[in-house]
């Protein structure tokens, strides 16, 4: 059975849609004008001439119409493709999830901690070489640091595994 075609083509090679509806129009059109041009010229009469002017004058904006408006579906077609593309680019190997606000909290704090350990670790390295006593005054106090902000950034972990261990899981057991 034949295919109706009811006023665009497609053509799965390359994923585009053609209107055949201008192009017709602009057929019809310069249809008109061929005859209204024999017609002006076998009957030299001015109304014949008249009418195949404004006949062409019609043509000539639907050619130009025709042609913009291509012109601008293929700009905004490029520009949907490229959006795609930049936002399939950066979502490339992303999940999205949901995190909640203490969950947020928690890696805040955690981060917090990483943070101080590292500025710490600065200031040993900055004072560990030298022999006076307040460098070994400020290599002991950041190690002493270190060692409290560890500790704390271990129980937190800690207090959060507990409390994931705590929630009920609600559902309904299955017996096969």
């Amino acid at each position: 059975m034949p295919e109706i075609v009811t006023g665009s083509v497609s053509n799965p090679a390359n994923g585009q849609r053609r209107s055949i509806m201008g192009p017709l129009a602009v057929g019809a059109i310069v249809v008109l004008l061929f005859v209204s041009v024999l017609f002006a010229a076998n009957q030299n009469e001015v109304v014949g001439w008249i009418v195949a002017f404004l006949i062409a004058a019609w043509l000539i904006f639907a050619i130009v119409a025709l042609v913009v408006i291509r012109r601008g579906a293929r700009a905004v077609g490029k520009k949907w493709d490229d959006t795609n593309a930049n936002l399939a680019a950066r979502t490339s190997g992303t999940t999205v999830g949901v995190i909640d606000e203490e969950e947020r909290n928690h890696e805040l704090k955690l981060d917090h901690s990483f943070k101080i350990i590292q500025v710490q670790h600065g200031q040993v390295i900055k004072y560990l070489g030298q022999e006076d006593e307040s460098s070994r005054d400020q290599v002991n106090r950041a190690l002493e640091t270190i060692q409290i902000t560890a500790t704390n950034a271990r129980d937190m972990i800690n207090q959060r595994r507990k409390d994931r261990k705590a929630q009920s899981v609600d559902g309904e057991i299955i017996d096969e």
